[in-house]
């Protein structure tokens, strides 16, 4: 017998394991994008985060004594730590002396600056973090500031996450800087 064709069973069979096979594709081509997207979400979150970070610490650096304690409250002091904010003396080199102060509201990175070398005189906030990232915790340690103190230190501890990801466990970052424009008086 001369058969030049498929039965029904074998071209049932095939379509089976062509099927098998293309849903195990598309399985891992949604895996895959899904994993992206985490990536992508999370690579974000950390860009936030470090950009965050880096400006805390350039505007730390340049902290200035507070002579007169208009802004840290204390005088001959370079920072006032509560809970979640610091304040200090900035000193930019073009508009002088500036009171500032990061705090952490509402899930995000705030930053107020008066115009003068007063707290009491904080224009409205701006927002340092976007809206996808949520900041859980942030923590500021000053270790060696005093009157008689050089270089104060100061360690950020910050606790993000990302609000697009579910079940995504807090990030811990953690950096510790010292003041750059030394008060040798």
């Amino acid at each position: 017998m001369n058969n030049k064709g498929f039965t029904l069973i074998e071209a049932i069979v095939s379509l089976a394991i062509f099927i098998a096979i293309s849903a195990t594709l598309a399985q891992i081509i949604v895996v895959s994008i899904q994993n992206q997207i985490k990536i992508t979400t999370t690579q974000n979150m950390f860009n936030q985060a470090i950009f965050s970070l880096d400006k805390i610490e350039k505007e730390l650096r340049m902290a200035k004594k507070d002579g007169s304690g208009g802004c840290v409250g204390v005088p001959g002091n370079n920072y006032a730590t509560s809970l979640n904010s610091i304040t200090f003396l900035h000193h930019d080199q073009v508009s002088g002396l500036k009171c500032k102060k990061f705090t952490l509201e509402g899930g995000r990175i705030k930053e107020y600056m008066s115009n003068d070398e007063n707290k009491d005189n904080f224009a409205p906030g701006i927002d340092v973090t976007g809206s996808s990232t949520t900041i859980d915790a942030l923590n500021f340690n000053v270790i060696g500031d005093g009157p008689n103190d050089l270089q104060p230190r100061v360690t950020i501890t910050m606790e993000i996450k990302n609000g697009k990801i579910e079940d995504q466990s807090p990030v811990m970052l953690q950096t510790t800087i010292s003041q750059r424009r030394l008060d040798l008086q």
